[in-house]
């Protein structure tokens, strides 16, 4: 079991015990130094939401299974839903 972590156009599986980065997966198309990854593990699969693509990745190894472009959904943070779980990205503003 890990921990997903998406970040800055990268998706990573974290050993929760000992804080090792088992695998790291940049995703395609997406441009350096975007920030929001929205993940979410389901049957053996991480999905990554990102700037308008929706990813599925092995959760054992990280590897791309397929993309889905998502033409005319946009380009803002995905929530992403399945069976009695869900996962929304909470935007944080800071004062200046």
């Amino acid at each position: 079991m890990h921990l997903y972590l998406g970040t800055n156009g990268r998706v990573a599986a974290i050993d929760p015990k000992n804080g090792r980065i088992a695998w790291e997966t940049k995703l395609p198309e997406i441009p350096t130094g975007y920030r929001v990854v929205t993940v979410m593990e389901h049957d053996g699969r991480v999905f990554a939401g990102c700037r308008g693509y929706l990813f599925a990745l092995d959760a054992a190894t990280g590897k791309i299974l397929w993309t889905n472009r998502l033409k005319g959904f946009g380009y803002h943070p995905f929530s992403l839903a399945v069976a009695g779980r869900s996962v929304q990205v909470v935007p944080t503003y800071r004062d200046s």
